[in-house]
C-alpha cells in the first residue's frame, strides 16, 4: 500500500491517514512499518483505532546536527520521548498516546523537519502491515451463524465484519473485523493451497467447499486494495423440492419433456440455479434418464434416484462449456444441464443438442423473456442471425425468467415471467425477427404471462406488499393497468 504526503503533511497526520487505510482496507494490525526516501517509521499496538503504544522515527541527520542538540529540542517539548542516533541515523521514540493526542505531538514534525537530511513531506511513503491481531475467527462456525440467521450469501472482505444476506439485504455480522491473515487462512480452508495460489495469480477463483450437515458453498474469490475477498452462497445439500418453490404449474411441466431447449434467467441471486436444480431433481425422481450437467463451479450436488447423474465441472473435469457439450453428444445423455450460456460456442452447441433430440436445460443473465431471445441471437454474426432465429424458434421449449420478491412474513417467493416455445406464433416472431410481438403473446395466451402479471397475482393473493410487486413491473403504472383488469400492450381486459 502507498500513501502519498503534502508539503503541509505533518508526520503524525501521515502516519494516522496511513494506520485509518490499513484498519480499512486489510484489518486491525498490530505490528506495521513505513518507508519513504530518507525516512522511516514503525509502529506497534495491541489495539491501533484507540492508542498507539510505541512509534519510531528513523532519518539521516542533515550535516552538522548532533544527538545533544536534537536530544535538546526534545527535553524542550516536554514529550517524554527518547532519541537515539548511531552511524548518523536518528530514532525517536515516541511515547504510547491516544489518537486524541496527536495534535500535542506537532513538535516532533518540527524536529524532523529541522534535523533530517532530507525532508519527509511531499513523500511517497510504502506500507508494510508485519503482523495482524489474531481474532481466531473460525469460518466454519461462521457458516453455521450464516445458516441459522436464514442467510443466502455470506461476504468476507479484510477490514469488515462478516455480512450476510438475508432475504435480499445484506446485514453486518456480530463478529469481529477480518484481517487481510484471516483472508489467507479462510481461502486456505475453503479451498487449500492450490486455490490460495490461484487467486494470488489470476486475481479471480471460483471453488466448491462442502460444510457437512450445513450445505455446499460457491465460493468466488477475488482482490480487493490489494487484499483478498470472498463471496460464498449458501447450496443446500439437497435441492429444494419443485413442490416447495411456488412457481407456476406449467414450469413443473418441463419435466415431462424429451427435447428442446429450456432456459431459465434472472439476474445475480434470482433463483435460477434453484430452479433448475429442483427440476433436474424432480427428473432424477421420476425418470430413467441419464443427465450430464456442466458447471462451473459444481452447486447443487445429485444422488442418483431413477437416474443416472453425471456431473462435470469446468476447470476440473472439462476445459469450457463448449467442449463438455460437444463430449456429451457421445455420452448417450438425455438431459443436459449447461450452468451457463456465456459466449456463442456454447450456445451454438446447446441449439445443436436440443436440435438433435435432446433436453438441455440452461441459464443466462437476462432480465426479461424477449431480451433473452435477444440476447442468444445477438451472441452470432448478422450473417448468421436468420440461420440461429430458425434453430432457436424450432427447439426453444420455454424460457422463464426469474425475479424474487419478499414475502409478507419473511421469505422470498419467485415472480416468473414464461414464454413458451412450441406455439406457432410464438415461432413465426422469431423466425421473422419481430420479438416486440412476444410481450403482447405472453400477456394474452392463458398459459404463459409478463412479471407485471404474475406481481399483481402474488399481491391479490397476499403474498407479497404493493411496492414488491411494483418493483417486479415494469413501472408503477404497468402495475396499476394489470390490477385495473388492462393488458397493457393490447387493452384486452382481464376475466
Amino acid at each position: 500500500m502507498l500513501i502519498g504526503s503534502l508539503s503541509t503533511s505533518k508526520i503524525c497526520d501521515v502516519f494516522q491517514t496511513a494506520v485509518q487505510s490499513v484498519i480499512r482496507d486489510q484489518g486491525l494490525p498490530i505490528q506495521l512499518q513505513m518507508k519513504t526516501k530518507g525516512g522511516r517509521m514503525r509502529a506497534r499496538a495491541t489495539n491501533f483505532r484507540e492508542v498507539v503504544d510505541r512509534l519510531r522515527i528513523s532519518f539521516p541527520m542533515k550535516d552538522g546536527a548532533t544527538a545533544e542538540d536534537l536530544q535538546k529540542k526534545m527535553d524542550e517539548a516536554r514529550l517524554g520521548g527518547v532519541i537515539q542516533v548511531e552511524d548518523g541515523i536518528a530514532t525517536i521514540t515516541v511515547p504510547p498516546f491516544h489518537w486524541r493526542q496527536l495534535p500535542k505531538l506537532e513538535p516532533i514534525d518540527a524536529m524532523v523537519e529541522a534535523f533530517a537530511k532530507n525532508s519527509l513531506r511531499s513523500q511517497t511513503w510504502e506500507l508494510h502491515v508485519d503482523e495482524f491481531i489474531d481474532s481466531g475467527f473460525n469460518i466454519n462456525v461462521v457458516i453455521e451463524k450464516m445458516r441459522d440467521m436464514g442467510g443466502s450469501d455470506l461476504h468476507l472482505r479484510a477490514g469488515n465484519r462478516p455480512y450476510v444476506r438475508v432475504d435480499s439485504d445484506l446485514e453486518p455480522m456480530d463478529l469481529p473485523i477480518i484481517s487481510a491473515d484471516d483472508m489467507r487462512n479462510i481461502v486456505l480452508a475453503l479451498g487449500g493451497q492450490s486455490e490460495l495460489n490461484i487467486l494470488e495469480t489470476e486475481k479471480e477463483s471460483s471453488f466448491q467447499y462442502h460444510a457437512a450437515g450445513i450445505g455446499y458453498l460457491r465460493c468466488s474469490g477475488y482482490i480487493k486494495t490489494g487484499a483478498m475477498a470472498l463471496a460464498i452462497r449458501l447450496i443446500p445439500e439437497e435441492p429444494i423440492p419443485l413442490s416447495a418453490l411456488n412457481l407456476p404449474p406449467i414450469v413443473a411441466s418441463v419435466t415431462r419433456k424429451h427435447r428442446g431447449l429450456f432456459l431459465v434467467c434472472g439476474v445475480t441471486g434470482s433463483g435460477k440455479s434453484t430452479t433448475l436444480a429442483a427440476l433436474v431433481d424432480e427428473i432424477n425422481k421420476t425418470r430413467k434418464t441419464h443427465i450430464i450437467t456442466i458447471e462451473d463451479p459444481v452447486e447443487f450436488v445429485y444422488v442418483d434416484k431413477m437416474s443416472l447423474i453425471s456431473q462435470r465441472m469446468v476447470g476440473r473435469d472439462t476445459y469450457s462449456f463448449a467442449n463438455a457439450l460437444r463430449g456429451a453428444m457421445r455420452e448417450d445423455p438425455d438431459l443436459i444441464l449447461v450452468g451457463e450460456m456465456r459466449d456463442m460456442d456454447t450456445i451454438r452447441a446447446a441449439l445443436s443438442a436440443a436440435e438433435t433430440g435432446h433436453m438441455v436445460f440452461s441459464t443466462l443473465h437476462t432480465t426479461t423473456a424477449v431480451d433473452t431471445v435477444n440476447r442468444v441471437i445477438s451472441y452470432f454474426p448478422q450473417a448468421e442471425r436468420d440461420l440461429i432465429r430458425q434453430e432457436l424458434a424450432y427447439t426453444l421449449e420455454a424460457v422463464v425468467c426469474q425475479r424474487l420478491l419478499k414475502k409478507i412474513g419473511g421469505g422470498r417467493v419467485p415472480c416468473d415471467e414464461i414464454l413458451l416455445g412450441g406455439v406457432p406464433i410464438v415461432r413465426d416472431a422469431i423466425i421473422d425477427g419481430d420479438l416486440d410481438k412476444l410481450l403482447g403473446i405472453m400477456e394474452n395466451d392463458s398459459l404463459m404471462q409478463t412479471f407485471d402479471q404474475h406481481a399483481v397475482e402474488l399481491f391479490r393473493a397476499g403474498i407479497v406488499a404493493r411496492d414488491q410487486a411494483v418493483s417486479a413491473c415494469r413501472d408503477e403504472e404497468a402495475f396499476g393497468r394489470v390490477m385495473s383488469g388492462i393488458k397493457s400492450s393490447t387493452g384486452k381486459i382481464l376475466k
